[in-house]
């Protein structure tokens, strides 16, 4: 019995020692991502970053937002690799306010997430939030005019 749970003992640290490991690698990959997308838009003349983050669509881009030197708010699409798809001054295309008003009319329980993203090449404001039927719902309007693209929801499950 005494060698059993050892055993147990054993694989349970190992597989802990895998998730971490994996987990850290993860991370690592997210941080390169990142900086390297932080590089880019600086080369592109956005100076004083303020902002970086990940969109996942059918792409995964990495936005990255700050001011210039005229201290304008710009935006910058990247690609993971480091590809500058877009850059923006944010006076170009609507708030982040202004996209998440677009969802009033489906009366949201609550707004889970609003955030720059781009799909086909398109930029747009991505809008999460719980809806009426209690399921995550997402929102899409394009980025220059808040022109809708389209809407899904998911199911949320019992337990969330």
């Amino acid at each position: 019995m005494k060698k059993i749970v050892i055993a147990f003992v054993c694989v349970l640290f190992a597989a802990l020692f895998l998730y971490i490991d994996a987990y850290s690698d993860a991370i690592s990959s997210k941080n390169e991502s990142e900086q390297r997308a932080m590089k880019q838009a600086e080369k592109k003349g956005i100076i004083h970053i303020t902002d970086v983050y990940t969109y996942r669509g059918s792409d995964v881009y990495i936005i990255v937002i700050g001011k210039n030197d005229k201290d304008e708010q710009m935006i910058a699409w990247v690609t993971e690799k480091g590809r500058v798809v877009d850059v923006r001054k944010a006076s170009e295309g609507i708030t982040k306010q202004q996209a998440q008003s677009s969802i009033k009319p489906y009366h949201p329980k609550e707004v889970v997430s609003v955030k720059l993203g781009m799909e086909k090449g398109v930029p747009l404001w991505e809008i999460t939030y719980i809806d009426e039927r209690d399921r995550y719902s997402f929102y899409y309007v394009r980025f220059e005019d808040g022109t809708f693209l389209k809407r899904y929801h998911f199911a949320r499950g019992k337990d969330s």
